[in-house]
């Protein structure tokens, strides 16, 4: 099996929900037929948004230092269950000699995928994802056009994930996500995108009123995949490039 590499931290309950389901997808019978895997909680990476937004520090720095820890530790790929870390992927790969996911472009290739009727998608992420258009080029590659919510309800997404972030998951869906949904749906999408490793552990896709990709659970797959040797990466190379 291949080592998995995890920069997690951002935030700690998705990155702990991430390795969770890695458990729960393989079903393995003992410990030994579990997949290697190597998470380093990057806490200490300075807001991502913040910085989208222009008003706080570079992340970058931290982000490089992160995926050199995990290389350095044995990892021969890596994965980050953080929609917007991916805005930095480009200084992350450019510092280590092993493929870092694009779960950005895993997830828009998902909704090409599950979705073929699909046109117009609407995304649920974090402001500073939205404000640099994170998942537009990724998904017009797919002949699919991205849906925003209006600014009132972007503010009400954003605090939805940053009480996620405060310890604020549950298993019941937040009101401000549900409506932001509907949101999108009336704007004309035919499906969504939770476009934010938070977004899944406050909305479930039962309250949803269409197809909603949950990216956290396409990273979770590819990345299972990989380390059980299932495919190669030339398979997914436009996710590794």
């Amino acid at each position: 099996m291949r080592t998995i590499g995890v920069i997690g931290g951002m935030g700690p309950a998705a990155a702990a929900d991430f390795y969770a389901r890695v458990v729960a997808a393989h079903g393995a019978l003992s410990d030994q037929d579990h997949p290697p895997c190597i998470m380093y909680s990057a806490t200490q990476v300075p807001d991502r948004t913040a910085f989208l937004l222009e008003n706080g520090a570079d992340p970058t720095p931290e982000l490089i230092a992160s995926v050199n820890v995990v290389e350095a530790a044995g990892a021969d790929f890596i994965a980050i269950p953080c929609n917007s870390a991916h805005a930095f992927l480009v200084p992350m790969r450019a510092a280590v000699s092993i493929p870092i996911l694009d779960m950005i472009a895993l997830v828009s290739a998902e909704v090409a995928k599950v979705m073929p009727q699909a046109r117009r998608v609407g995304v649920l992420a974090a402001s500073g994802s939205v404000k640099v258009g994170l998942y537009d080029k990724p998904l017009k590659r797919h002949g699919l056009v991205p849906l925003y919510p209006d600014f009132e309800i972007q503010d009400e997404v954003m605090a939805a994930i940053k009480n996620v972030k405060a310890g604020g998951a549950s298993e019941i869906s937040d009101p401000r996500l549900i409506t932001a949904a509907r949101h999108l749906c009336d704007k004309g999408a035919d499906s969504l995108i939770m476009g934010c490793t938070e977004v899944p552990l406050a909305l479930a896709s039962k309250d949803s009123p269409v197809v909603a990709i949950d990216g956290n659970q396409t990273l979770v797959d590819t990345t299972l995949r990989l380390s059980l040797r299932q495919f190669d990466f030339e398979e997914i190379l436009y996710a590794i490039r």
